[in-house]
């Protein structure tokens, strides 16, 4: 066993650069780590010397400076002043930009994040309507403080002061209206929900991407999914169906301008069959034959393709359309719109709804066990009315009940994610980062979680299916030469309560689906393989034994010595504004033994309660009146811990409530999980953060610190 250092960070208070008109940041080395823009405020980057603007799609990728699937918004360009319109700002999210000119991502550290604020309709002395429902509501002392906890929480669109309530400010996840009444010191500040129009040379773009049935335009795509094969078109060959995305891209200037960026991105799952590529530029392979756009004008962009989509398999297609235009002055907008699909997939080929009638009066449809021909009728075949032609018996047997392949199921579905603070069950997270497509940047980035996850839909056919038994093998794992140290068990079983039992019933909605994950610690930095496969096994309702498996295979190299994380920041001294400072500890059973050091005792005495310890001290002088309001108390701890991955001490522990720190006054926190020191091969990786407001004025402060407990050696 050993022991990681913590390593304490704190980050560097966010920058706000102001403009005349809008937000600058200065485009060099270095550049600012965090810039807050508000709501349809200009963003101008002021180049020196050459670089690029790029802004990646995923936070991940930003961390790692992996460019490959970024939006290119300036080509390499020297000593400019380019400006992104504040139109393109209305919505509170948060982008990350880098350049890639020489590679100044990783060597001169040159990307920042820019996150969108809300700028405020304020109302003074009047409250908001108690129309709306609080999401959260605090004791803050200011309306100044009151905003800033808005400004932290992404879906704040407004907040509401009223100083005579002892939960003074209220945040509205809609934009509130006021009370009309008039409150001395009272206050109703609401989001702005569109940006003004702009006089000055800009440029704007719309985009639209929609999907149909290329053979019947009134069927939206997702609605059609939603009762496949219910209404599965007529002409259908088998799970196949034929779809139609449509895109427009409208761009207008005031200026001459230029097309720099229009592509479509094809993201999830591959269609069955298509004719352009996963990621198509109208630019580079035809739609745009000339990027310019002459003075003031309207440009519109058309396109259509069609798709082949599977319907009877399980998937998730995602077509982004996006478009960057620059004008002559070097103002860039920006616009994207994105379509998604979820198909749920079906047991079974799916074949024309048509149906013939039998001359008793039975009405017989498409057999998909049988090329979707037509079941035999004990005499000739009459046409029924729902179908346009009929066809003629000849035999006086008659059809036997078919069933696919005697199971209801395909192969599981087995895969391997990074652990992104994913919720809710795998099929619906997005945005997931493949374990295989991960690549450690520094030397904190080498061991991680990831999350394998397994899928087995199971239909309501055939009627009486029993589940034998479903089970998960790894090979190469860390522990495969300690079978009995792994952290889950191999093989490890999943839903035993219902090994013996019926799984089908044949009813409408008696489908059987299982779909969860399982954590695990992975170095990224030794050359290994691991095999996951999972098994499902069923007696096919007696007809057949159904056994099929899903297979996921995570490989990864020896990484040379990474560099050390970049320090973005040094503490401050003492008795500044931000004199906050936190530790994070871990003992055995609360007391003098540290968690790293303890061995178990012969006698087996396996099992004990780590304590740990977070620290939080106001290193402040004593009545130097500068008190700390803690509004946020967080812990991480990816793995198998009875509060999940992640808590909220605030919201658990103070019911929501900041927590006031007066200056030289500490707060200590404690947390026992129960470990198996004898059998838990799991490398705890605990990071603990907290953000406070001195009540002297609104700067935000947030320290972390982390905490390693390995027991994987």
């Amino acid at each position: 066993m050993h022991f990681t250092l913590p390593t304490v960070s704190v980050s560097s208070l966010t920058l706000l650069a102001s403009a005349v008109n809008g937000v600058t940041i200065d485009w060099t080395a270095n550049p600012e780590e965090k810039v807050l823009v508000p709501q349809c405020e200009d963003l101008t980057f002021a180049l020196t010397g050459t670089h690029d603007i790029q802004n990646f799609n995923k936070k991940g990728r930003f961390k790692r400076c992996d460019f490959s699937s970024s939006t290119v918004m300036l080509g390499a360009t020297s000593n400019e002043e380019v400006t992104m319109t504040g139109q393109d700002f209305l919505k509170r999210k948060k982008y990350y930009y880098g350049c890639d000119v020489n590679d100044h991502c990783n060597t001169i550290n040159m990307k920042t994040l820019v996150e969108v604020i809300p700028t405020y309709t304020k109302t003074e002395n009047q409250p908001c309507s108690g129309s709306l429902t609080p999401i959260k509501t605090f004791p803050l002392p200011s309306v100044e403080v009151c905003s800033s906890a808005c400004d932290q929480k992404k879906d704040c669109m407004g907040f509401s002061f009223d100083p005579d309530e002892e939960k003074k400010c209220h945040l509205f996840d809609s934009v509130p209206t006021p009370s009309g009444q008039t409150k001395a010191g009272a206050a109703c500040y609401a989001a702005q929900t569109e940006c003004p129009p702009i006089s000055t040379p800009h440029c704007s773009i719309d985009t639209e991407v929609t999907c149909t049935l290329n053979d019947d335009p009134t069927k939206e795509c997702s609605e059609f999914a939603k009762t496949f094969p219910k209404e599965a078109p007529a002409n259908a060959v088998g799970c196949e169906v034929m779809l139609k995305y449509d895109y427009k891209l409208t761009a207008t200037t005031t200026e001459t301008s230029t097309w720099t960026w229009a592509t479509r991105t094809r993201k999830g799952d591959e269609p069955a069959n298509f004719a352009r590529p996963r990621v198509y530029s109208w630019l580079d392979e035809g739609g745009i034959t000339d990027p310019t756009i002459e003075g003031a004008s309207t440009a519109p962009l058309a396109s259509s393709e069609t798709v082949v989509v599977d319907f009877c398999k399980a998937g998730k297609y995602k077509t982004l359309a996006e478009a960057v235009v620059q004008s002559a002055s070097n103002t860039i907008c920006t616009s994207r719109d994105q379509y998604k699909l979820t198909v749920r997939g079906v047991d079974g080929v799916v074949c024309a709804l048509d149906t013939i009638t039998c001359p008793n009066g039975d009405i017989l449809s498409r057999d998909p066990a049988n090329d979707c021909q037509f079941p035999a009728c004990p005499v000739n075949l009459v046409v029924g009315e729902t179908d346009g032609s009929g066809q003629q018996g000849t035999g006086t047997g008659t059809s036997e009940a078919q069933n696919r392949d005697g199971c209801g199921f395909d192969d599981p579905i087995v895969g391997c994610v990074m652990a992104e603070d994913q919720a809710g069950l795998p099929m619906s997270w997005v945005g997931t980062t493949d374990c295989n497509d991960y690549v450690p940047v520094n030397e904190n980035d080498c061991v991680k979680q990831v999350r394998y996850t397994y899928y087995v839909y199971h239909g309501n056919e055939p009627s009486g299916s029993v589940l034998i038994d479903s089970l998960r093998y790894r090979d190469g794992s860390y522990w495969e030469t300690k079978p009995e140290d792994n952290p889950h068990g191999n093989p490890r079983a999943y839903s035993e309560d219902k090994w013996g039992t019926t799984i089908a019933t044949g009813g409408t909605n008696t489908f059987y689906e299982l779909d969860t994950w399982e954590g695990e610690n992975v170095d990224f930095c030794k050359a290994s393989s691991v095999n996951t496969r999972f098994e499902f096994n069923t007696d096919g309702a007696g007809l057949n034994d159904c056994a099929k498996a899903g297979e996921y295979t995570l490989v990864t190299k020896d990484v040379a010595a990474l560099p050390p994380p970049p320090t973005t920041s040094t503490p401050g001294p003492p008795n500044t504004d931000c004199s906050l400072e936190i530790s994070l500890s871990c003992r055995i059973d609360d007391g003098e033994i540290p968690c790293e050091e303890y061995n178990s005792p012969a006698d087996g005495d396996c099992s004990r309660t780590a304590t740990y310890i977070h620290v939080l001290q106001n290193m402040a002088p004593f009545n130097s009146g500068k008190d700390l309001l803690l509004t946020s108390i967080t812990r991480n701890r990816p793995g198998d811990v009875p509060h999940g991955d992640d808590f909220d001490f605030l919201d658990d522990l103070y019911n929501e409530v900041p927590q006031t720190l007066q200056a030289a006054f500490s707060m200590t926190i404690k947390e026992s999980p129960t470990i198996n020191f004898c059998t838990d091969d799991t490398n705890y990786v605990t990071t603990f953060n907290t953000v406070s407001t001195p009540d002297s004025g609104t700067t935000q402060c947030e320290d972390e610190v982390m905490y390693t407990l390995d027991l994987s050696s």
